[in-house]
């Protein structure tokens, strides 16, 4: 990878972050603006994105490039999980947050900075292997992630039930479905189609990165840096798991550069946003949640140039 495009790429998506920061700061738009935003951001244009992004030629090949890192999500999201039960008693997480604080570190920001970035690095190819990428982290975060969150509820409280048919049935996976179907049976759409996919699928990258930062503009940095949890939460997530994933992967034989690099990078985003939306509906501690969204998605502006340098 020539590092000063990939360097070139990431200032420019930080900068659109900026904006987002910026905008709010400024009162050009209310804070609050942010949630519909959002909203036609994860139910619109990224699943639009999906879509067009599986608008390609059939090559078996690809289709190699695409189970592996299927099973990369699948070997390193429960990995992360495990690691993380045992830094959380290292580090002595307390009770009440151990279970919220090893969500935010084993599982990333996969669609909401995942995709854009992907895309921006890596190009449709590896855009659409990050996709792939999400089949495995929707299904576990909604699961094992929402287990996870459970821990931190008192030993009779009762937990509510996994959403199972929100892990399965989300969005992302149903635009996963129909861009598998126009791919292998390489239906070709009419331009008046493909032309509105092509326009929405271009806002997602700038839209993704201008809500970030309308999100980072809300969050309170004092109360943030006193808080110990979210630092070694944000740490664990940013860098400890992708080095751990970078080195687990060197060591699978024949492993193609693009799928360890999608993978390195998806690996290296920040705590997922959805932890805080976990945490209240499963009783967690959106409080800590809240803030490692915060802290990473500010932290990973310098922690993810420093984990492209291992590609």
């Amino acid at each position: 990878m020539d590092l000063s495009v990939l360097f070139s790429n990431l200032v420019g998506l930080f900068l659109l972050i900026g904006v987002g920061f910026f905008a709010v700061r400024a009162g050009l738009l209310p804070a609050e603006s942010s949630k519909p935003m959002s909203t036609l951001l994860m139910k619109v244009t990224v699943p639009v994105t999906i879509i067009h992004s599986m608008l390609r030629p059939f090559d078996p090949g690809f289709l190699r490039l695409g189970v592996s890192i299927f099973l990369v999500g699948a070997v390193m999201f429960p990995l992360f999980g495990l690691l993380s039960l045992g830094l959380s008693r290292l580090l002595r997480v307390s009770d009440g947050r151990r279970g919220m604080w090893c969500c935010c570190a084993t599982f990333c920001n996969n669609g909401f900075m995942g995709f854009p970035v992907a895309l921006a690095l890596f190009g449709e190819e590896g855009l659409t292997l990050t996709v792939i990428l999400s089949i495995p982290f929707n299904l576990l975060i909604y699961s094992m992630g929402a287990k996870l969150v459970c821990m931190d509820l008192p030993q009779n409280g009762s937990a509510r039930p996994i959403s199972w048919s929100r892990a399965v049935f989300s969005v992302t996976n149903l635009a996963m479905v129909v861009g598998l179907f126009l791919y292998f049976t390489q239906l070709q759409l009419p331009q008046a189609i493909l032309g509105p996919l092509g326009y929405l699928s271009d806002t997602t990258t700038p839209l993704s990165m201008i809500i970030t930062g309308m999100n980072l503009s809300q969050g309170r940095i004092g109360d943030v840096l006193r808080d110990r949890d979210a630092f070694t939460a944000a740490g664990a997530r940013l860098l400890l798991f992708p080095v751990a994933a970078w080195a687990l992967m060197g060591l699978v034989p024949g492993l193609d550069g693009l799928v360890m690099g999608a993978a390195l990078i998806n690996l290296s985003m920040p705590a997922p946003a959805v932890a805080t939306l976990l945490g209240e509906e499963y009783g967690g501690s959106t409080q800590l949640a809240a803030r490692t969204v915060f802290l990473s998605s500010l932290l990973c502006i310098a922690t993810i140039p420093l984990v492209s340098l291992l590609l």
